[in-house]
């Protein structure tokens, strides 16, 4: 059975955790780490935007900076998110592998899988949802994106722990067709509102962070061996934050491409 490597990161700030992501991506690119699931959380909280989103479309900017709010743009697709309450996949695989189908839409059902099984475990009747959701009833519980760079797979989700509805469509503009599936709050749920108050507690999310790396594992037939980021990945994270997701010229109009810092040496 073939060994990935599973790194657990304490809750980060929005612009480390997309440095992050590139910056194992990178890794891959260069073949010197294993398939890779990366699961943390946010601290502050952060806005990401998709890839080719527009800040001003998107986010209600004033109300962003007023609660001292980050927005960063992701390098992958997809809708604007407010990041607080939740854990966050992300999970790296070489295009050539089997764990990386072709089609965008079977590459989604199957990465979205474990999430699934993780909630089923909890006794939720979690469903996949195309393209790219994770719901529980007619309520969304979880949303991922996903990019494919230089032979690579890189696609990150969220898993909702809680939700403050209200506080979410403050800081984001919602689109008139979502605004017509009915009211915020019916169209998101949470781990809380469905488990209750355990949901929040310490345990209870080492444990889903077990879940779901158990679920990996069964869905893509691997083992885990718990890692860390690698020298390289942590001074090349903090070049890329520094040099992409804290900079204006990338987060509000993409005039500035994301830098790779090439072969391993």
């Amino acid at each position: 059975m073939e060994t990935w490597r599973l790194i657990l990161d304490p809750p980060g700030r929005g612009a480390r955790n997309m440095a992050v992501d590139l910056a194992v991506l990178h890794s891959l690119v260069r073949t010197v780490c294993s398939p890779t699931l990366r699961l943390y959380s946010w601290n502050p909280p952060a806005v990401t935007i998709g890839y080719f989103q527009r800040i001003e479309e998107e986010v209600r900017e004033e109300e962003c900076r007023r609660e001292g709010v980050a927005v960063i743009r992701r390098v992958t697709g997809g809708g604007a998110v407010l990041h607080e309450h939740e854990l966050t996949y992300s999970v790296f695989i070489p295009l050539a592998h089997r764990a990386a189908p072709r089609s965008i839409r079977e590459s989604y059902e199957l990465l979205c899988g474990p999430i699934v099984d993780a909630l089923r475990g909890l006794g939720l009747d979690a469903r996949f949802s195309p393209i790219n959701d994770v719901l529980v009833g007619e309520a969304k519980l979880s949303g991922s994106a996903q990019t494919r760079r230089d032979g690579v797979l890189l696609q990150h989700g969220t898993l909702l722990i809680d939700v403050n509805a209200g506080r979410m469509f403050r800081l984001l503009n919602v689109a008139k067709q979502k605004s017509a599936k009915g009211e915020p709050q019916d169209r998101v749920s949470s781990l809380r509102r469905l488990l209750g108050e355990r949901a929040l507690s310490a345990d209870f999310a080492a444990g889903l962070a077990g879940r779901i790396a158990r679920a990996f594992s069964e869905r893509l037939d691997c083992d885990f061996e718990e890692g860390r980021l690698s020298a390289r990945e942590e001074e090349e994270a903090l070049r890329i934050e520094r040099e992409l997701f804290n900079l204006d010229a990338w987060n509000r109009d993409r005039s500035i491409r994301p830098v790779f810092a090439g072969p391993a040496d």
